[in-house]
């Protein structure tokens, strides 16, 4: 791979700067090793590895690693304070995930730190310029040639105006204060849009919150392909894909660029939370910040062939069936937290999104059920919203009064439609185009084959270790024939793990990997949850509870009830092993069915939910399930009996859970992904939407098309 990639360490040098760059990697390295003799009773020593972690002209493969430890991505990169003293040598992505502006953490001898950054002269960015020493630099219009705003971001920079920067040094400093640093500050400088750990004079004083606590910080971050080798080698997996993956191509030396660009915090003041976002900026280089780390590594790419993608998704669609219904929802879900809370700062907290999307989710319910008025909130105008809020809460104890909702909230929604109004309208008729949602579930496909491949590649390489992974996220706007899909080493320079699962792709048999794929899809969270459902469904409670009883249940021997109904769950679990779900169904069983009362009650909620279903042509929530009991009829006094107590708010009974809580025993918590199935740790979306951006359904029906609709 040529070193002329953006962000690698520049070449153009003169030899005076080369110079001058190595002996401040000298200096520092003294400073480091008095400061070890200082702090440390053993006598430390000159450990050569150490210098050239800071000398610039060490490079692989002329410098000897500083241990046999293998480094994650990113590599390492040395931690001091900023009162000086070096405290360790520690992964760049851990520092940068945990300690950018807005991060606070408890580390080094278990004090609380910071990062060293202060305001800047723009309000909402903090400088990174004093908390960061910087190894190499680009401006992001060399990264992205061919744009002219990013949109890897919710924020859409301009190119010219963002820097992408790869530090070499991070400077922390401990806030606390007290005899023994127990105590620390926290205000929000609404003047700057920063957090302070100490009064500034030059703010006023009406500028300050005083917080109760340290934020929660949250590290938003893309990632973006830098370089490739020369010297690739590629496989045909065309005929074992049935043309979904045109080739896999394996690549001993990539480069991906993992960038933060902004710090999500949600702020805990004395009489409200709120949320703000932090960016980045330099402001010697007046340039907007992106912060980020150079993954070197060896890589795995798969080149999907999107025309096929495009016919799977379109047979998936021909039936009938919830899943278009909550892909709409997913892509209302993504809206709001772009649109209303990122771009237009219309909601007030990182919180505040998911009570607004389930307001609008019962919203939806009333207009399903509803006789007269739009048939759905797609079909809605902002003002027949408005006109329904009202009743989501007409008294404390009834419909969202029974979810925690309260007039204060349902206020707040009125108010955010009169002010924001234009701005939801737009995205309700984004998620009622058909082409829009058809988008969106390839982006959700893609997405998901990506999480499905990292994941098969972890449990059938030999060694098991985890993959990063990556995949175009702008790759919609493209006219692009294939998109690529990307699974590499988390250890940095590669461990030969992708080498290993390539080699093996060449024994596979035709049916193996796509087997395999659709093995990641089989929740086993989501079979238990549809099986219960079903049982529920189809035996009385009085059944329930005495099978709940046998031995078969104590011992956890077969129960044939069970595994009838499993057999019957369909395409979503064809790969769903039953011996791996029965624990998971007599553990659940043993729970909803402790008493008879409850096994009685817990059977009409299955039932309702099947009912509300059908309804709604999409997955009920515990919302619609709160509503739906409400509007039924019990014919049965004792289940009747059951239902009032759980809703009955007022009850000071501590032996019953409330009435929502009960329902999510029984409602489906896997709708598109967890982490028995798709989820992972590591996702550009992990912060807002991961679980919207993903669907195992999607995902496991698309494939079974391919495999001839097992």
């Amino acid at each position: 791979m040529s070193d002329q990639t953006p962000l690698s360490e520049a070449d153009d040098l003169t030899q005076e700067e080369r110079l001058l760059a190595r002996l401040n990697g000298l200096i520092q390295y003294q400073s480091d090793l008095l400061d070890k003799v200082q702090r440390n009773r053993f006598r430390p020593y000159c450990h050569i590895p150490d210098l050239f972690e800071l000398d610039p002209e060490a490079t692989r493969p002329f410098s000897v690693p500083g241990t046999f430890i293998s480094e994650q991505v990113g590599g390492n990169i040395s931690v001091v304070n900023a009162n000086g003293g070096f405290l360790a040598n520690e992964p760049l992505d851990l520092m940068l995930g945990s300690f950018l502006p807005g991060g606070y953490k408890r580390r080094w001898e278990f004090d609380l730190w910071t990062g060293d950054f202060g305001p800047s002269s723009r309000r909402g960015f903090a400088d990174i310029n004093d908390g960061l020493r910087i190894r190499t630099s680009s401006q992001l219009s060399e990264i992205l040639p061919q744009s002219e705003e990013e949109r890897y971001t919710p924020f859409e920079h301009p190119v010219d105006e963002v820097s992408v920067y790869i530090p070499q040094q991070f400077i922390v400093w401990n806030p606390s204060v007290g005899e023994n640093g127990e105590h620390t500050h926290y205000y929000w400088d609404s003047a700057n849009g920063v957090v302070r750990n100490q009064k500034p004079e030059d703010v006023p004083e009406e500028e300050l919150t005083t917080l109760k606590s340290d934020p929660t910080s949250q590290f938003l971050w893309f990632k973006h392909p830098l370089g490739r080798g020369d010297s690739p080698e590629s496989l045909d997996l065309s005929t074992m894909t049935g043309g979904l993956i045109e080739q896999g191509e394996f690549n001993s030396d990539a480069t991906f660029l993992k960038s933060y660009y902004a710090t999500l915090l949600t702020l805990y003041g004395e009489e409200r939370t709120f949320s703000e976002v932090i960016r980045y900026r330099h402001e010697e280089d007046d340039a907007t910040a992106f912060v980020g780390s150079r993954e070197e590594s060896q890589v795995l790419m798969f080149d999907i062939d999107r025309s096929i993608v495009t016919e799977l998704l379109d047979k998936v669609f021909q039936k009938e069936t919830p899943l278009f219904r909550d892909l709409q929802f997913s892509l209302l879900y993504r809206r709001l937290w772009d649109r209303l809370f990122f771009q237009e700062e219309a909601l007030e907290h990182a919180f505040s999104v998911t009570p607004f999307y389930r307001a609008l989710i019962a919203v939806d319910y009333l207009f399903s059920m509803g006789s007269d008025g739009p048939d759905s909130l797609f079909e809605a105008s902002v003002n027949d919203i408005e006109a329904r809020l009202p009743s989501l809460l007409p008294s404390k104890d009834r419909r969202l009064g029974l979810l925690d909702y309260d007039d204060g909230e349902i206020s707040t929604y009125e108010t955010l439609l009169d002010e924001y109004g234009d701005s939801l309208e737009s995205i309700i008729e984004e998620c009622a185009d058909g082409e829009s949602v058809r988008q969106f579930a390839e982006h959700v496909f893609i997405h998901s084959l990506k999480h499905g491949l990292a994941s098969w590649a972890a449990e059938y390489s030999a060694g098991g270790g985890d993959f990063e992974a990556w995949y175009d996220v702008n790759f919609v706007e493209t006219s692009g024939e294939t998109v690529e899909i990307g699974i590499y080493d988390s250890i940095q320079g590669g461990a030969g793990v992708s080498r290993e699962v390539f080699d093996d792709l060449r024994e596979l048999s035709d049916t193996e990997l796509l087997s395999g794929l659709a093995e990641q899809s089989s929740c086993h969270i989501g079979a238990t949850e549809e099986t219960l459902v079903s049982l529920l469904k189809e035996y009385s409670g009085e059944y329930v509870f005495d099978l709940a009883q046998t031995n078969e249940i104590a011992s956890g021997r077969d129960v044939p009830e069970f595994n009838d109904v499993f057999q019957d769950l369909g395409v979503d679990f064809s790969y769903a092993r039953y011996d791996d779900v029965k624990p998971l169904l007599h553990r659940r069983l043993n729970r909803i069915a402790e008493t008879r009362e409850m096994a009685r009650f817990y059977s009409v909620v299955a039932e309702t939910y099947t009912t509300t279903k059908e309804q709604l042509n999409r997955t009920p929530r515990p919302v619609d399930l709160v509503f739906a009991l409400e509007d039924r009829t019990f014919f049965d006094t004792r289940v009747r009996e059951t239902y009032r107590r759980f809703a009955n708010r007022r009850s000071q009974r501590r032996d019953l859970s409330e009435l929502a809580e009960r329902i999510e025993e029984v409602t489906k918590q896997c709708i598109h992904a967890c982490p028995d199935c798709l989820k992972r740790d590591s996702c550009t979306h992990q912060y807002r939407y991961q679980e919207q951006m993903l669907d195992r359904r999607l995902l496991a029906r698309a494939l079974a098309v391919l495999d001839g609709g097992k």
